[in-house]
C-alpha cells in the first residue's frame, strides 16, 4: 500500500495535512496517527512496525494497537488516501 498518487502532504507541528492535486481532498491527520502515515508514506509500512509504533505512541496493548492500525488504514483506503501497490 502507498499514498494515492494524487496526494501531496506536509508535516505540521501536531500532525500531517494531505491535499489532492485537484482540490477534492483536504484531510488532516493528527498525532499519533501521523506517525502511521509516515510509515506508509515513506514505504516502510509493515503491520508489525505499525503496531509497535502505535503501542508506544498511544500507550495501549498490542491488540488495541493492531485494531487501531487496521481501522485507520481501512478508513484511509475508503477516503481514497491510500492505494494498493
Amino acid at each position: 500500500m502507498k499514498p494515492s498518487e494524487q496526494l501531496t502532504w506536509f508535516v505540521e507541528t501536531r500532525g500531517v495535512t494531505l491535499n489532492s492535486r485537484d482540490g477534492q481532498i483536504c484531510h488532516s491527520i493528527p498525532y499519533p496517527h501521523a506517525g502511521l502515515w509516515a510509515l506508509v508514506a515513506n514505504g516502510n509500512y509493515s503491520l508489525s512496525h505499525a503496531t509497535e509504533l502505535m503501542i508506544i505512541l498511544m500507550s495501549v496493548s498490542r491488540q488495541a494497537a493492531m485494531q487501531e492500525v487496521e481501522k485507520t488504514l481501512a478508513a484511509w483506503k475508503q477516503k481514497g488516501l491510500l492505494s494498493e501497490e
